[in-house]
Parts: C-alpha cells; sequence; structure tokens
C-alpha cells in the first residue's frame, strides 16, 4: 500500500511540472507553405449631429494569404496577398459596396483592387515583430500605376485616396495586429502580458494597448484571452477634413496553435466613444460618436 502511494505521489508530482512547464510562443511558419486568415468584422456607429442621431452600419472581410520566402535566424520575410478586401456600409441615405476582387470603375474599387492584385513583402520576427517592408516602394509604384488609366476628371480623387490608403504606416496596420500577442518570454497558464501597436486607417492613429493572460493548453493548443484599450491620437495635419477623439475598451478571446503560432480562431467585442471634428469648404461640424463592433478571426492551413 504505502508502495502504491508513493507510486501516486510521483505520478501527480509529474502531472503538476508538466501542467506548469512554460509555454514559449513563437511564429514558426514552414517556407512555402500558404497560411489564410479570415477576418470579419461588423460595426454599428451612432452618429449625433446638431442633436440629431443615426446610425451608420459596416460590414467587413478582409482574407489575406501569407508565405514564408525566407528565413534568417529569427526574422522571416513573408509576402502577404490580400486575396479580398470587402466592405458594406450602410448608412440612412446611402449604401455603398466595395470589393476588390472587382474592378469596378470608381477610383476606389480600381486602388483596391490593384492592393489584392500584388504580394506586399514584409520580415517578421519569430516573436511577431514587425521590422519592416522589403518591396514598399515597388508595391506602391505598382498599384499607382492603375491611375493613369483614369479619366482625367477623377485622378485628383484616386491620388488622395491612394496616398492615405498606400501610406507605410496605413500597410503596417493591415499586418501587425495579425501577429501582436505574442509574450516575450515563456508563459505558464495563468500568467499576463502585455503589448501595444499603432492601427492607422483613413489617415487616422489609434494606440492599441493589450493584456493578454494565457487561460490553457490542450491538444497544442492555447486558449488565451484579454482585454484592450484604444485611444486616438491627435492628427499632426492641420489640413485633415476629419479628425476624430475617441476612447475605447475592447475584450478578446482565442486560441492559437503551438505548432506555428498562429491564431486558429478568435472573437473580438468593442465599444468606442467621443467626438469628431469635420472640416468641409469652410464650415466646422462636430459630431459625437459610439462606435460598437464585432469582429472574427479564423485561420485556415
Amino acid at each position: 500500500m504505502k508502495t502504491s502511494l508513493t507510486s501516486l505521489l510521483f505520478v501527480l508530482l509529474g502531472i503538476s511540472a508538466l501542467a506548469q512547464t512554460p509555454v514559449n510562443f513563437r511564429l514558426n511558419l514552414e517556407k512555402g507553405n500558404v497560411y489564410t486568415v479570415k477576418t470579419t468584422s461588423k460595426q454599428t456607429m451612432q452618429q449625433t449631429v446638431s442633436g440629431q442621431q443615426y446610425a451608420v452600419d459596416i460590414y467587413s472581410n478582409r482574407v489575406v494569404s501569407c508565405k514564408v520566402l525566407s528565413q534568417e535566424q529569427e526574422v522571416m520575410e513573408i509576402v502577404f496577398t490580400y486575396d479580398t478586401i470587402a466592405s458594406k456600409i450602410s448608412a440612412p441615405m446611402f449604401t455603398r459596396e466595395t470589393n476588390s476582387a472587382n474592378p469596378g470603375t470608381e477610383p476606389l474599387e480600381r486602388i483596391m483592387n490593384k492592393m489584392s492584385t500584388y504580394p506586399l513583402k514584409a520580415k517578421i520576427s519569430t516573436t511577431g515583430k514587425f521590422i519592416g517592408f522589403t518591396n514598399y516602394s515597388m508595391y506602391k509604384d505598382n498599384v499607382l500605376f492603375v491611375i493613369d488609366s483614369l479619366p482625367a476628371s477623377k485622378k485628383d480623387e484616386a491620388r488622395k485616396q491612394a496616398d492615405i490608403l498606400l501610406k507605410e504606416s496605413a500597410l503596417k496596420s493591415l499586418i501587425e495586429p495579425l501577429f501582436a500577442y505574442f509574450p516575450d518570454k515563456p508563459v505558464n497558464t495563468g500568467d499576463a502580458w502585455e503589448t501595444s501597436y499603432l492601427s492607422t486607417s483613413n489617415d487616422i492613429t489609434t494606440v492599441v494597448l493589450n493584456a493578454y493572460t494565457l487561460k490553457g493548453l490542450e491538444n497544442n493548443q492555447a486558449t488565451i484571452v484579454g482585454t484592450s484599450t484604444m485611444e486616438t491620437l491627435p492628427s499632426k495635419d492641420p489640413d485633415a477634413q476629419i479628425t476624430q477623439e475617441l476612447k475605447g475598451t475592447s475584450a478578446f478571446a482565442g486560441t492559437l496553435d503551438l505548432a506555428t503560432g498562429l491564431v486558429v480562431k478568435s472573437t473580438e467585442n468593442s465599444h468606442l466613444e467621443g467626438e469628431a471634428t469635420v472640416r468641409n469648404a469652410g464650415t466646422v461640424m462636430k459630431v459625437q460618436m459610439k462606435v460598437d463592433s464585432q469582429s472574427e478571426i479564423i485561420m485556415f492551413h
């Protein structure tokens, strides 16, 4: 009986030690394999202008494929291709849909179509840190080439839209959040860590501060939960037509594949509030805003 109890004690100690083995999260993509990530989101914006309220619903769908071209020590060169960049905006006075799969006739549609046609290459560390683009100038030139085929009356509008969409900070914001969840050191179940990044969209930059916790490990997958705080930064452009002062939080829950380091599936709910300032033809309009959104990420391999 004493021997059986001793054996049981060693088994329990072994299980306990195994459970406390730190997990070292790393991005470990196999060269040549294609990994596809689909992100869908639904946003509802409640806007108040001069005491009048109205809602705008935005549905977006983004599918990006990535493939490792090379790796030197802890840095990978990855090629990203945006197979789909689609959105639908529903407002009281209009509905607008765009899809990068269709060239369309409007400048924005033509630019988005070219953005999804050409690959964008970047260096990413095995800890998920964005290092830099390796073909940014070529990518931008290839997309801007489409402006030459537009009517003269639409070229100025196209250049303005392209300047916003093709800024290096805006393109970085399409990639960096995909890997912005890696801890700097190995973690145990129950451990917490923080990450941060800047997100730029439509010339508006938001600082995102994330706090994650490892909840559990099972079947070579990690369950992670977290919260984020978000705040827009003051615009540095004195001529900006739209500026925003928004703050908010979000809640995240997802599973990670330990073999690749990629998110298998995640969901996030967020809420932002604040004020937007719109300048047009010498007039200034203040818009009170509340933005609620739900998003989901699914990884295919």
